[in-house]
């Protein structure tokens, strides 16, 4: 069970940066979703942190962003939500 607390909050620490990457780059909910060919409830759900989105999604998300995979696992890790 601790194991899946973990990923929990990996996902919900992903999820914010994603957030924080879309604002940044002045970017809708809908206008992100639209780049990835996903529903923007998705996009919703990823970035509350309850969606384990698939890798497709994830490399999706990063190109749409115009950032590198490893970019959107850059967040403080001390700061857990």
């Amino acid at each position: 069970m601790i194991v899946i607390k973990k990923i929990d909050i990996e996902l919900k620490n992903i999820g914010q940066r994603i957030k924080e990457i879309r604002g940044e780059k002045k970017l809708t909910q809908s206008s992100l979703a639209s780049l990835c060919d996903i529903d923007v409830r998705t996009i919703q759900l990823i970035e509350k942190g309850s969606m384990n989105m698939s890798l497709k999604v994830f490399f999706a998300l990063s190109e749409a962003l115009e950032v590198s995979p490893e970019e959107l696992f850059r967040f403080d890790r001390e700061k857990i939500s």
